[in-house]
């Protein structure tokens, strides 16, 4: 992952080095005793000097929000708490008060809340645990969790599935130190893997944006702890097992492709499953696929995956009719019209989960997808003794080799037609 490139503002060329910049708001230099916030970044290099920068400025911003008073997790007491000691405690300092005078002042309001009217000792401890953060005996984990989403340059998707994953975290170790390696292997693989029942790859999936973030902490924000997450999963299967290769999705042959067709009451998704049988796209770049990149012979795929993903395909007969009705009915620019985009901007989430339920119906189980038309494609090619650098082209697969990956344009439209022609889904016996 990278982190976004700073505005030239945040940086400062001195004596052969590179310094990181912030100017003060004026109403504010009184209480920091300076007009603006300045650093080294230890280094002459402008693109390290990049890389430094952004967690530097993103903490004196919020040292700045912070005398401002400006609260931060309004919905959570502790940071909340945690912002008014820390805006307390730069009062104090300002004035030239020694730390241990000012976290000893600030214990005593602490120990008087929990202490209470009655001295029971069963009063609130957020203001005791926010000085034990604001002074630097623990790091609290939630608290930088913002700032450091707003630094990582990733899809939205990816990062709100990472923010939930690193949030699922942090509510069960609240501190730094409570994610010791033992206890972080513990829940990994006894609470998710055995009582949840998630599997080996989802969660270290899960833990990869946790350990990148507890990264983040310690060159940031003076976190000194050791990373919990070292050899903290079982060692990787070097064979497959039975299970592993029974789990593997299966295709879909011309009884299942006709049996869907059969069930299926959604004109729609009806025709979202011929074309994807007589294509072998991804469902992702039939429902993504405008009419400007239709033609009477040809569509191509300019949206995929990859950049071997960007393909012509040519149209075959048994949806040429198809494909025209589509383009003559569409409404709204796509060749599947009235598809509804999820927050993610994608088209095939909602026909996707419509799918699951009619094959669901039909009794195929998690094995068989809507790829599994892709792969039913790809088998009746190679049955049909294709040879694989043509099966790749239409699939969108990279060549391997010198030859065929990096120097050939790609098959003449008249091959990848009489290779996509062998295909056929009407045919009992296929």
């Amino acid at each position: 992952m990278t982190l976004r490139s700073t505005m030239p503002k945040f940086l400062l060329k001195q004596r052969q080095g590179w310094y990181a910049v912030l100017e003060i708001p004026k109403a504010l230099r009184k209480h920091f005793g300076k007009v603006r916030f300045k650093q080294s970044l230890e280094t002459d290099s402008l693109s390290i000097a990049n890389s430094r920068v952004l967690p530097v400025i993103a903490e004196w911003k919020r040292q700045v929000a912070i005398a401002k008073g400006l609260e931060i997790g309004s919905n959570d007491e502790l940071l909340t708490t945690l912002a008014l000691v820390r805006q307390d405690t730069q009062r104090h300092r300002s004035k030239g008060v020694p730390d241990y005078e000012i976290r000893m002042a600030q214990e005593e309001v602490a120990l008087s809340e929990y202490l209470g009217d009655k001295n029971e000792g069963d009063g609130p401890t957020t203001l005791y645990d926010a000085i034990s953060v604001a002074h630097g005996n623990e790091v609290l984990l939630r608290e930088h969790v913002d700032e450091f989403f707003a630094l990582r340059d990733v899809a939205p998707k990816t990062a709100d599935m990472q923010r939930r994953d690193l949030m699922l975290f942090v509510k069960q170790f609240p501190y730094a130190s409570d994610a010791t390696r033992v206890k972080v292997r513990d829940w990994v693989n006894v609470t998710l893997g055995t009582e949840q029942g998630l599997s080996l790859a989802t969660r270290r999936r899960m833990i990869s944006p946790v350990s990148v973030y507890w990264d983040y902490l310690a060159n940031n924000k003076g976190l000194t702890l050791p990373s919990p997450f070292v050899k903290i999963f079982p060692p990787k299967q070097k064979k497959r097992t039975k299970a592993t290769i029974q789990a593997q999705r299966k295709s879909f042959r011309v009884q299942d492709y006709q049996k869907l067709l059969v069930a299926c009451e959604d004109d729609t998704l009806r025709d979202l499953i011929t074309l994807g049988a007589y294509s072998g796209c991804r469902i992702e770049e039939l429902c993504s696929l405008k009419l400007g990149n239709v033609y009477s012979d040809k569509i191509d795929i300019v949206d995929a995956k990859t950049e071997a993903g960007w393909r012509t395909i040519p149209i075959h007969p048994h949806i040429t009719q198809t494909v025209a009705r589509l383009v003559d009915t569409s409404t709204d620019g796509y060749l599947l019209s009235g598809l509804t985009f999820n927050q993610y901007g994608d088209r095939s989430n909602a026909i996707g989960k419509r799918f699951g339920r009619l094959k669901s119906s039909l009794g195929y189980g998690k094995d068989y997808v809507f790829h599994s038309l892709r792969k039913g494609f790809a088998t009746q090619l190679e049955n049909a003794t294709i040879r694989v650098t043509v099966v790749a082209r239409l699939m969108g697969h990279e060549i391997e080799g010198q030859t065929f990956g990096n120097y050939s344009d790609g098959l003449a439209l008249k091959g990848l037609r009489e290779a996509i022609n062998h295909l056929d889904w009407s045919s009992s016996d296929r």
